[in-house]
């Protein structure tokens, strides 16, 4: 018997003697997947994603290696997530390790940081448990809209990549959750998806300056209007003040272009003339 069996063999028996007023185990069907109307809406993502013996992507702490798992069980009794073991195997994982979980879905993605509590080698099994969330749900990958920023009179955004000088590029478009910039020339060769950045600067205005580290989303070489790579980033540890400075930014900013526009627009200006 597997030491999944017996931990939910024991949690169906602890139930079963506890008085009317402990809590319900959900019911478990002869696979061992708990119905899903035993399951709490806030966690028929996790039961469809077992169900489906879907992969996740898996990340231990800030290292940027990627590595894939499956749910093996949800118990929501003590509130872990069991999770199969982590392939490429990974031998230094050790209780209390962060890890980050995440499942894409039609331009959404569900994620998950959480610590680990138990290691299944520990006790002969297999599998790791992490603390289940209180809540789980997909959310737009980009979960905050992204403005065009100043392309009439650019703003210039320093990064510097591991082991590199830093270098700078021209600001795309920018958001409270990260930006997008141009860099002059062939970047390929230093970016790589997921890798850190110890250095992502722009200052947007007099009072408001961006200086935090940043995480690579995606890159791409450009031809047009001049040979260019273009790389989107993640803010890592942008500070809350900064960000509802930026937020706030933002909104002015783009308040003031929809009324640039309407303003511009041939209908309003005929009717002003008028």
């Amino acid at each position: 018997m597997s030491f999944l069996d017996k931990l939910f063999k024991k949690g169906f028996r602890k139930s079963a003697s506890a008085a009317a007023s402990a809590p319900t185990m959900p019911v478990a069907d002869e696979n061992g997947l708990f119905l899903a109307s035993s399951i709490p809406d806030q966690y028929l993502p996790l039961w469809e994603l077992q169900k489906q013996r879907q992969l996740l992507e898996v990340k231990i702490g800030d290292a940027n290696r990627v590595y894939q798992s499956m749910i093996l069980a949800i118990d929501i009794e003590r509130g872990l997530l069991w999770l199969d073991d982590l392939f490429p195997q990974q031998h230094v994982l050790d209780e209390g390790d962060e890890i980050t979980l995440r499942h894409h879905r039609n331009g959404e993605q569900l994620v998950i940081r959480a610590p680990i509590v138990a290691i299944g080698s520990t006790y002969g099994a297999s599998g790791l448990a992490i603390l289940l969330p209180e809540f789980v749900y997909y959310m737009p990958r980009r979960n905050a809209p992204r403005f065009a920023i100043g392309h009439q009179s650019p703003l210039s955004v320093k990064i510097r990549t591991l082991g590199q000088e830093p270098s700078f590029g021209t600001l795309q478009d920018i958001s409270t959750g990260g930006l997008r910039l141009l860099v002059a020339g062939n970047m390929l060769p230093y970016l790589r998806h997921g890798a850190l950045l110890p250095l992502c600067e722009v200052d947007i205005s007099e009072d408001l300056h961006i200086r935090c580290r940043a995480r690579i989303c995606a890159f791409r070489m450009g031809r047009s209007p001049y040979r260019h790579t273009q790389i989107s980033v993640e803010f890592i540890d942008l500070d809350e003040e900064t960000r509802s400075e930026l937020a706030q930014f933002l909104r002015e900013s783009q308040l003031s272009h929809t009324h640039s526009q309407y303003n511009n627009s041939p209908a309003n200006r005929d009717y002003a003339a008028a």
